[in-house]
């Protein structure tokens, strides 16, 4: 693969999704290249790239989806877990009682294959005795076509659930040998589908979003932009979720949101005034 070749690639890959491959990931991009092309039966890297650029939409579909990268697993930091059973979720339902309001959104953006919203909706029954009498929604989504039908079945080996309490793998998971199924009791709550975070979505009322480790692949532009969006889909108060690496700052002008800090674990919160 040529330079040029590279950065034809990288850029289409820029373009469609938002994710930026740096000069280190050349080999990655190629090997990853060559499988396709091997499997589509063709002869040279612009070839390919004719190819999927063509009226071919759903090869582009798969060979976006061969280069994203997933890496997850059940609880991934469990401080942030472990803040959001014991502070954020009773602080956001016993507002929401005093309001007569029983209605939770929750959004995974970048969920990969399902660990994290699964993980979120463990954590909601752990913190909510009478969760089963709230309208909950829990919507997961991915650019990721083969992740998002992993995720739907609800079955992974056991070196993903190395984080996951003995308590949780009894009580909502079924074992098969070395796999284990999310319970239907959990799976029912969680909803996935195909989003690219570059786009409008239209989701709004939404109490808590989860998007870790997603937006470092993004230049700054493209972090504003979605920081945007997530203040627009947020309610007031609504808490926000990012990987440990990520940060809001010099993302926002407006003091959209609240830093909080508890026990290692962090998340922002949009606040109820916005002061420009």
């Amino acid at each position: 693969m040529t330079d040029d070749e590279f950065k034809i690639f990288r850029d289409l890959i820029h373009r469609e999704c938002g994710i930026y491959l740096n000069d280190k990931k050349k080999e990655f991009l190629k090997v990853r290249i060559e499988k396709k092309m091997k499997a589509a039966g063709v002869g040279s890297f612009y070839q390919y790239y004719k190819f999927i650029t063509g009226e071919n939409k759903n090869e582009l579909l798969r060979f976006l989806d061969s280069v994203t990268i997933n890496e997850t697993y059940f609880f991934r930091n469990i401080p942030q877990f472990e803040m959001l059973r014991e502070k954020v979720l009773p602080e956001l339902t016993e507002l929401k009682r005093r309001q007569r309001d029983y209605n939770l959104s929750i959004w995974s953006a970048g969920c990969s294959s399902g660990e994290e919203p699964y993980s979120i909706a463990i954590e909601l029954f752990e913190a909510i005795s009478d969760a089963r009498l709230w309208n909950i929604k829990i919507l997961a989504s991915d650019i990721s076509f083969r992740c998002l039908d992993l995720a739907n079945t609800g079955k992974y080996h056991r070196e993903k659930l190395d984080d996951v309490p003995g308590k949780y793998l009894e009580k909502w998971f079924k074992k098969d040998g070395d796999w284990y199924e999310v319970k239907d009791s959990i799976k029912k709550y969680v909803v996935f589908d195909y989003h690219n975070l570059q786009h409008e979505n239209g989701m709004t009322n939404v109490d808590i979003i989860f998007c870790r480790n997603v937006m470092i692949y993004f230049n700054e532009t493209q972090q504003k932009q979605v920081v945007k969006r997530f203040a627009g889909s947020l309610n007031k108060g609504g808490y926000l979720f990012l990987g440990h690496a990520e940060s809001l700052q010099g993302l926002t002008t407006n003091g959209e949101f609240k830093f909080h800090y508890w026990n290692k674990g962090t998340v922002y919160q949009k606040v109820d005034e916005i002061h420009g």
